[in-house]
């Protein structure tokens, strides 16, 4: 199939190139991660071909199509983890190594996109340190090839013309579901195979007899001049915020022309073709091979990869697929039997496992921190206390049945819960808190991530906590507390829930309103700031923890002991600090300034006494702030300067 179908290769070619550049952020191609998309519908398209003419000429064997599958996939997939599982203890943190003998033990049982969906979203800041994180894909098609036989050998039963039918029955179904999942659950609608088994079927029904025929009789022109600019406006511009949703299905659709209607464009056996053929026959060990090197640096470079480390690994990973391709999946191609497989899987399944027993032993003597703990989120008194409704006076939330002081705010009200509690104001505290919920009343955040109507729920959030306020009169101090920089950057919606653009005066009336709506309650209010940070590009726990582990770290922005300059901080934080200020002067409160217990003479810290005070770029670990609170007696200054 693979002499027939050059246009494949070329397919293939264009997908692993858009996802190396959507990875090693080159410029280019904004949605360069669809490219695994292309890679779905080829699959799916390619073993539908194989199970259904063999299953049409009658001598289609399960043994033999998974000994086919096995001697293609496993060989450079096993010598890929064994080399990043040599690595790995060089480069990951004790708490990264334990996420990543997860992700291992689900790549070699071809579950790795559930351990993901577990971990982390594909998307977030924190899975792209992950160097197994590309598996994901791997595992999902592995799981369509075990239930793919099944499902064509049931309709068999039934008879071979109900084949289109029910294929694409399923595929409506897999959308539909992915299409609610996405509504609930964004990370397992992209992660999971019911959810993302739609792109596959379409590939499998291009693989059905008479399809392509049948297309070629009515096509009057190549389909590389409709499926090719198709497929370059989803990878570069795309139509949806939103994945997989509309960007998916463009990419789907036009690489299903483009398999369905074979071009004679794409099939050009030119010179200036060979480099994409060449690409093509090489694109799973590229695959493979090109992100764990990307996360490796990008543990290592705390504040982003510069461009030149990007350029310079491009290289590297061609190299390395060569290597793969040339001593890897080319011998094992011509292994005959599944014993002859076995006994050469056995050396590298060896190597992998002395690997994982080094790794394990570093884990074991790397002292008696428990980093994985000491990175948790912070809620508080308790994760319960992270509310996604209306505030209740929970047990669990509140250190006394007659708590005094009221902790309001988002999860950075929540971080400083531990440290009033090492540090207890007079009677107890109880905490209403809700993630990325400023304590106001007229503005609210509402990224497109978000559920729709999130910020609006946020507002009544807030409503529900001052009427608990004005319910209890054994409340005596409010302590305010929020990010606030996500009220600058992010957008915001208003009580009528329209997105705008709230100034810096609004904002500060909106909180002095806050204030104000207390203190008529006769209530005393205090405002505790964030702490010192630099922002999201400088993970302080992380680099706490491999500074404490020994670890290298680059770091620009840093020194080596993770402190960083007191006047970048001030630069990140000028409108916030602006904003407490203004409220300060308009609403006569104090403001409790987290920042100057940790910055001194010009310079800030992240670790104190060996202890990392953060648990990412701006939050507090528990344990951090259980110090801070300690020795800066915060519990005492709340009850001295609210007002």
């Amino acid at each position: 199939m693979r002499t027939l179908r050059m246009d494949i290769q070329v397919l293939r070619a264009i997908a692993v190139l858009s996802v190396l550049i959507f990875h090693f952020d080159l410029p280019g191609l904004n949605k360069g991660f669809l490219g695994v998309d292309i890679f779905f519908v080829i699959s799916g398209y390619l073993m539908s071909r194989v199970i259904v003419d063999e299953m049409d000429e009658g001598r289609f064997s399960p043994a033999s199509f998974y000994l086919r599958r096995a001697r293609r996939l496993l060989p450079a997939a096993l010598v890929m983890f064994t080399v990043v599982t040599l690595l790995a203890p060089w480069a990951l943190t004790i708490s990264a190594l334990h996420d990543y003998a997860l992700q291992l033990a689900g790549g070699l049982g071809f579950a790795a996109n559930v351990v993901l969906w577990q971990q982390s979203g594909y998307f977030d800041g924190e899975a792209t340190l992950k160097p197994l994180l590309h598996t994901w894909s791997l595992a999902l098609e592995e799981q369509y090839y075990f239930v793919l036989p099944l499902v064509l050998g049931l309709i068999g039963v039934i008879g071979r013309r109900w084949r289109a039918l029910v294929l694409i029955g399923l595929a409506l179904v897999s959308f539909a579901l992915c299409q609610w999942w996405l509504a609930h659950d964004p990370s397992g609608a992209f992660y999971l195979l019911p959810t993302r088994a739609w792109e596959l079927l379409v590939g499998s029904l291009c693989a059905l007899p008479g399809w392509q025929a049948r297309m070629h009789g009515r096509l009057r022109f190549d389909s590389a001049w409709i499926g090719l600019p198709l497929l370059a406006a989803g990878l570069i511009w795309g139509v949806d915020g939103v994945h997989p949703r509309g960007d998916a299905v463009l990419v789907v659709l036009s690489t299903a022309c483009l398999v369905l209607m074979p071009s004679a464009l794409l099939q050009l056996q030119r010179a200036w073709m060979r480099p994409l053929h060449w690409i093509g026959d090489q694109s799973y060990s590229l695959y493979l091979v090109h992100w764990p090197l990307i996360a490796l640096a990008k543990n290592v470079w705390l504040q982003g990869v510069p461009a030149w480390v990007s350029w310079a690994l491009l290289p590297v990973s061609f190299a390395l697929a060569q290597l793969s391709y040339r001593y890897v999946e080319q011998p094992f191609r011509r292994v005959a039997t599944p014993t002859a497989l076995l006994r050469k899987l056995a050396w590298i399944l060896l190597l992998l496992a002395l690997a994982a027993g080094w790794m394990g032993w570093h884990m074991r003597t790397a002292g008696e921190v428990d980093w994985k703990q000491l990175r948790q989120p912070n809620y508080g008194l308790s994760a319960n206390c992270e509310f996604e409704t209306v505030f209740e006076p929970l047990a669990a939330c509140r250190t006394s049945a007659q708590a005094r002081t009221l902790v309001w705010g988002d999860s950075f009200a929540m971080h400083i819960v531990p440290a009033l509690v090492a540090s207890p104001p007079p009677g107890g505290l109880v905490q209403a808190t809700r993630s990325a919920c400023a304590p106001l009343f007229h503005f609210a955040r509402q990224v497109s991530k978000d559920p729709a109507g999130r910020g609006l729920q946020c507002l009544a959030f807030n409503r529900s906590v001052l009427a608990y306020v004005k319910a209890h009169p054994q409340i005596e101090y409010v302590v305010l507390s929020a990010r606030w920089r996500y009220l600058f950057d992010d957008p915001v919606v208003d009580v009528l829930g329209h997105i705008v653009k709230p100034t810096q005066t609004e904002l500060a009336t909106s909180l002095a309103d806050t204030v104000k709506a207390l203190r008529r309650l006769g209530r005393k209010v205090i405002l505790v700031s964030p702490p010192a940070s630099i922002g999201p590009q400088l993970d302080l726990g992380l680099c706490a923890e491999r500074r404490l582990q020994g670890l290298v770290s680059v770091l620009p922005g840093a020194d080596q002991s993770c402190g960083f300059a007191q006047a970048d901080h001030e630069r990140y934080q000028h409108e916030v600090l602006q904003l407490l200020d203004a409220v300060q002067q308009r609403a006569s409160v104090g403001v409790v300034r987290l920042d100057r217990m940790t910055c001194h003479a010009g310079r800030c810290i992240s670790v104190a006494q060996g202890l990392p005070l953060y648990r990412d770029f701006g939050h507090l670990s528990h344990e951090g702030a259980t110090y801070l609170g300690r020795s800066q007696d915060l519990g005492h200054i709340v009850a001295r300067d609210a007002r």
